[in-house]
């Protein structure tokens, strides 16, 4: 559930929702080598409310201790593009309050995936 919500409130555009599962020195490494801090990569979302969706399919997880990391498919569906298949693998930490939030994100091409 958290998992997937990182993922609707990208692209539905709650942004302060979004920012509390991240934590603050969430680091982001896009498919494209792009790399973006937390602050960089919600402000990269903002535009494109609207124009995208993200959608994760079959995530799995792995629990060690107060890390947990998880890994799936993730598609930036576009409204007038072709959609991009990507893997990612997500990594949590958990916190002191015993909430969960992402440290780190890195998604890769999926080129098996294309359509």
């Amino acid at each position: 559930a958290l998992d997937d919500s990182i993922d609707s409130l990208a692209s539905d555009g709650d942004f302060a929702a979004l920012d509390s599962l991240l934590a603050d020195d969430f680091i982001y490494a896009h498919s494209t080598g792009t790399v973006q801090d937390k602050t960089e990569w919600v402000d990269s979302l903002k535009p494109l409310v609207g124009k995208r969706r993200r959608v994760v399919s079959g995530a799995r997880a792995e629990l060690h201790g107060d890390v947990a990391i998880v890994a799936g498919d993730v598609d930036i569906v576009w409204v007038d593009r072709d959609t991009k298949y990507n893997r990612y693998v997500r990594v949590y930490r958990q916190q002191q309050d015993s909430s969960w939030k992402a440290i780190s994100q890195r998604t890769v091409p999926a080129p098996d995936r294309f359509v």
